[in-house]
């Protein structure tokens, strides 16, 4: 009898919570300048903000056969120049390919599209994406010209009338010292990404900039 009083209170307890979690289905369109990397994050946080949403998890569907989405560095963009590279050694346009009726790229693109990821799940926290201090979110663009991209944005969360407060969201072994840490460590990136000159290694022969060796030692340390 009284394991049957507690289930049924467990159950009512979970429809309780259900209740307050809510879910909205959206769509943005994403202009690309052609093959390379295009960030989303203000967007995205731009648009969970305006939810009311305060605490959930996002769901992005990239909705095209020659387009992805991925996690990538947010501070040097030969980063992403690397990768762009790599992935056009690794899937060359040069090959004969039985589909190719959009130009040399087309199929590439796919096959691109298929080694890598046209979903991603992140956590939102406090309003917005939840996030490494050298983490961004970027729609990969794999086709040679400029396109328009949509993608599905799918939100399941609570709106901050109903979320934990802040006090509690946080995990219990979290100390002072390492939420300091976390607000610094956003601080620094941001100061970082003002101060760095992505063509400055071009017009230095190649020599790595103070603000190179800055990353670098920075990346060390966050690691």
């Amino acid at each position: 009898m009284d394991s049957d009083g507690a289930a049924e209170r467990k159950v009512r307890k979970e429809r309780w919570r259900a209740v307050g979690v809510q879910q909205i289905l959206h769509q943005i369109t994403v202009p690309t300048p052609g093959r390379g990397f295009t960030r989303l994050n203000g967007r995205l946080n731009t648009w969970i903000r305006s939810t009311g949403m305060d605490q959930g998890v996002l769901h992005l569907t990239c909705l095209h056969t020659s387009a992805s989405l991925t996690i990538n560095e947010n501070a040097d963009p030969r980063v992403l120049q690397d990768l762009d590279a790599w992935m056009a050694d690794a899937v060359p346009e040069h090959r004969r390919y039985l589909h190719d009726d959009e130009g040399a790229d087309d199929m590439p693109a796919h096959i691109r599209t298929a080694l890598t990821s046209q979903t991603l799940n992140l956590s939102v926290s406090r309003g917005q994406l939840l996030l490494g201090t050298w983490q961004a979110v970027y729609l990969w663009e794999h086709r040679s010209a400029a396109h328009t991209r949509t993608i599905a944005c799918h939100l399941f969360g609570e709106s901050s009338s109903r979320s934990t407060p802040e006090s509690t969201t946080l995990n219990t072994s979290a100390t002072p010292q390492t939420l300091l840490s976390l607000r610094n460590g956003e601080r620094i990136n941001q100061a970082i990404q003002a101060r760095h000159n992505p063509n400055a290694w071009e017009t230095d022969d190649g020599i790595d900039t103070d603000t190179d060796l800055m990353i670098d030692r920075l990346h060390d340390l966050s690691d």
